[in-house]
């Protein structure tokens, strides 16, 4: 989203530019020497690396004696040993020396900036007619998009940026925008945040994780309506089969993971590597690990010369510190606290894994601790769509600006399990049961009570669940409230997140064991 944003200003401005987008499989993560070579035997004069680069010490070194200006353009935290790199600029929020106070922006976001800034140089001096700047506002697509994927910060200027850049989105002229959400099945006028985040964000990424990021690439910046249709479909497929991949793989961990804790291993932190896990898809079912097992994890694919992989935090850990102190075992790392990416020799995932779970053990989490906060109780009924459109209008929601939970107190009318991996639930305002009755759950009937569909994502996968879902009809369900917006129709809906039953005098608690 970056590189298209740019290369889209770039194109108003009438520079003669081109973008190459590195491929994670062969190339790596960002700017690397054999680029900068081959950008050297195209004539290139000028580099502009984005959302990328703060680390690259040794391409910057082969730019600068290849005589090839290079300005970085990248949000990460900057090496505490070695410093900002040396180049013709470098724009960085994170430099101990910017007082912009833009330290939250995500690659694309500053990239927005950066054209902000060219476009004010710009008009000083007569680059264009009077009144024929470009407008940027159009690009708040792509940043809202990238604002989303990454999990920045949404407060302040990302929060500005996310709420016009959905109003945007829904409007958007890019024909591979227009082709993305068409494909995806999402109509413009039902747009709402969650779609960015669950729907349009994974399917940009799908080409990245399953083949080349240039499709995505292609598509964010093609004029041509059809070749966007056909990209899109494309990704489509890519995404369908990152999925399938990510669920072969999820399965495989879960099971490795939970003998693993019942064998004493993963006290602080997890850590596990195959050779037949996909590299591409490893920092998603490292969140997935997080999520269940509640404790900072890595996810490696190995390969036949080293071990590649993806590490996310729990709980407010730093796990960017924690690679820092087990980097005697690494071949390299990158990335923030919260989320980071490493490589490794394959004679040292063992003691990388050790010494990764020694240095989790003396890194405090957060203040929240990963509890799940809620904003307080409720009933089914209170659950109205004017209400959830008050709630819906607080937002964009995310980090720094969570989503609102709330305990739902309701009676299960019924369940469904979706792809044996969700549940589906009928919720309907608790019911008073009378001494000694007993109900069993049952699928949705016809009739005037008050009901709310909810969903559970991979609730279908946790042993300690459905037990006890069927013993309890009566619970506190911690979720967020939205709205489901489907072929012109909104509703009220539930995504839970966590449950508690909640026993009554009438019903018998299911045994200890």
């Amino acid at each position: 989203t970056g590189a298209a944003l740019l290369g889209w200003f770039f194109r108003d401005c009438g520079l003669d530019f081109d973008i190459r987008q590195p491929d994670r499989f062969r190339d790596g993560y960002g700017l690397n020497p054999p680029a900068v070579e081959e950008a050297e035997s195209e004539g290139v004069k000028v580099l502009v690396t984005v959302d990328c680069g703060i680390t690259s010490f040794a391409a910057l070194d082969v730019a600068r004696s290849r005589g090839i200006d290079v300005i970085v353009v990248d949000h990460h935290q900057v090496d505490p040993a070695r410093g900002v790199p040396e180049a013709v600029a470098v724009v960085n929020p994170q430099r101990a020396d910017c007082e912009s106070g833009l330290r939250q922006l995500c690659g694309c976001g500053l990239a927005f900036y950066l054209a902000r800034a060219l476009r004010s140089r710009g008009k000083t001096e007569g680059w264009w007619e009077a009144g024929r700047e470009p407008n940027l506002k159009q690009h708040l697509d792509l940043v809202v998009m990238a604002t989303a994927a990454d999990m920045v910060p949404l407060t302040g200027d990302n929060h500005a940026l996310t709420r016009h850049g959905l109003d945007i989105l829904k409007e958007s002229k890019k024909p591979g925008v227009k082709a993305l959400l068409e494909a995806a099945g999402v109509a413009r006028a039902e747009l709402s945040p969650g779609h960015v985040g669950f729907v349009i964000g994974p399917r940009i990424n799908a080409s990245g994780r399953m083949g080349s990021a240039s499709h995505a690439l292609e598509l964010l910046t093609t004029k041509d309506p059809s070749r966007a249709m056909k990209l899109a479909h494309e990704l489509e497929a890519m995404n369908k089969e990152r999925q399938e991949t990510q669920n072969r793989i999820w399965d495989e961990v879960r099971t490795r993971v939970e003998q693993g804790i019942a064998a004493g291993k993963y006290q602080h932190g997890i850590v596990v590597a195959d050779p037949g896990w996909h590299e591409g898809v490893v920092g998603i079912v490292a969140s997935r690990v997080t999520e269940t097992f509640r404790r900072p994890a890595a996810v490696l694919a190995l390969r036949e010369d080293f071990g590649k992989g993806s590490v996310r935090s729990f709980g407010g850990k730093d796990v960017l510190l924690a690679l820092r102190e087990s980097a005697a075992e690494l071949i390299g790392f990158g990335g923030h606290k919260y989320a980071a990416g490493l490589s490794v020799a394959l004679d040292r995932v063992e003691a990388f894994t050790d010494a990764f779970d020694r240095a989790l053990a003396s890194i405090p989490e957060s203040k929240d601790g990963g509890l799940l906060w809620l904003e307080g109780e409720c009933g089914v009924a209170d659950l109205q769509l004017q209400t959830l459109r008050e709630i819906e209008s607080l937002g964009p929601f995310g980090p720094g600006n969570p989503e609102p939970v709330f305990a739902v107190s309701a009676e299960m009318l019924g369940r469904q399990t979706l792809k044996g991996r969700h549940l589906k639930l009928q919720l309907g305002e608790a019911a008073t049961s009378l001494p000694g009755e007993t109900r069993a759950p049952v699928m949705p009937i016809s009739g005037t009570e008050r009901r709310l569909e909810a969903i559970w994502f991979h609730a279908a996968e946790r042993e300690d669940v459905l037990p006890t879902l069927d013993a309890s009809l009566v619970s506190s369900w911690a979720g967020v409230p939205e709205i489901n917006r489907f072929r012109g129709k909104s509703t009220p809906t539930l995504r839970v997140k966590d449950w508690k039953p909640e026993w009554s005098s009438a019903r018998q608690q299911p045994d200890a064991d």
